[in-house]
């Protein structure tokens, strides 16, 4: 019998992509918030939520399996993808932001599908 087992990569995988989609989405959300009432999105503390979410969730997930299946593209993919992120908010340019968080979070969402497949791929990681 098949038990369900939580993965903190499937989540990381959500979670970096909503963040990627959230940060395209914005500007078209923002440009319609009057007539849709979704202004609440650009909140800057949903931003800082969700990115302190995903960094806690790679790190519970990726460093220890990392000690694994030993794959260092894994840890690169996430640190630039961080660092995207970070970029991204620390140069205020609006169509600069929307850019590099996105790319960010497609970045961390391929570090969690490649420790995902990586992991598979041992015993010791399942």
């Amino acid at each position: 019998m098949n038990r369900f087992r939580f993965n903190l990569d499937i989540l990381g995988i959500i979670l970096s992509l909503a963040c990627a989609l959230h940060c395209l989405a914005v500007p078209l959300i923002l440009m319609l918030s009057a007539f849709t009432g979704l202004h609440f999105l650009a909140d800057p503390a949903i931003e800082h939520t969700v990115i302190m979410g995903s960094i806690f969730i790679a790190g519970l997930s990726l460093i220890p399996h990392y000690f694994h299946h030993r794959r260092k593209e894994v840890l690169i993919v996430a640190t630039t993808g961080f660092a995207l992120i970070f970029i991204g908010h620390c140069f205020g340019l609006v169509w600069l932001h929307g850019i590099t968080v996105a790319a960010g979070g497609a970045a961390v969402a391929l570090s969690h599908l490649l420790n995902w497949r990586y992991c598979k791929k041992m015993a010791e990681c399942k």
